[in-house]
């Protein structure tokens, strides 16, 4: 984009240069001269317009890169990432307050955590526009600050949104822990093992179709 302004100026200059050097020429100019005279004023106008039509593409991509990315999923689905904590262990918010000991500093556990925001699961104690300092601890033992402003106070949980993002790397590296604490969830039988053993007869959900076969391509 900068070289082609550069551009722009000087075949621009060049132009306007020599048509005001044509005023004080002779009229009695040689063929050569004029050839000369013509073939720069020709080159110096397609240059420029040619720097126009690069110049003009370049603004059309630079809009249609910012629109891209306004819409992108995948960018609003990064924007938007959020890690939801729903069952213990929770992470827990610590008040960074100068007023009371370390020991009776408020905490309050955390519902979800993005990057630049974080869901606390209290209420009623913050109003909107104030200013939170303080810590997060996660389950692991890692440590974050905390630096923000109270967006909304819903009744169910409240909402931060941070002046200084969280580390992206360590929310990675909580997700990879939360996914291995809870790789061992997952639906529970039917029934359980004691019921099917004292039940003469199977039941509906323990009926089976049929005999899995890997389909025969010959």
């Amino acid at each position: 984009m900068k070289s082609t302004l550069i551009t722009l100026t000087i075949s621009m200059a060049v132009f306007l240069a020599t048509l005001c050097a044509r005023q004080f020429w002779p009229e009695n100019l040689s063929a050569h001269g004029r050839y000369y005279v013509a073939s720069i004023l020709t080159i110096s106008a397609l240059v420029f317009l040619i720097a126009v039509v690069r110049l003009r593409q370049g603004t059309k991509q630079g809009q249609a890169s910012s629109i891209k990315s306004d819409h992108d999923p995948l960018a609003q689905q990064r924007q938007h990432y959020r890690l939801q904590y729903d069952d213990s262990p929770r992470p827990r918010f610590i008040e960074k307050s100068t007023d009371l000991p370390a020991a009776a500093a408020f905490t309050c556990p955390v519902k979800d955590v993005s990057e630049t925001g974080i869901g606390l699961g209290c209420t009623g104690v913050y109003a909107q526009g104030e200013a939170v300092l303080g810590e997060i601890h996660f389950p692991s033992g890692r440590t974050a600050p905390i630096n923000g402003v109270v967006l909304r106070d819903d009744g169910q949980y409240t909402s931060l949104q941070l002046h200084c993002g969280i580390d992206p790397p360590l929310l990675m590296d909580e997700q990879r822990e939360k996914i291995v604490r809870e790789k061992d969830i997952g639906p529970q039988p039917v029934v359980s093992e004691a019921l099917l053993d004292t039940t003469p007869r199977s039941l509906p959900s323990q009926r089976v179709k049929g005999i899995c076969r890997l389909k025969d391509t010959k």
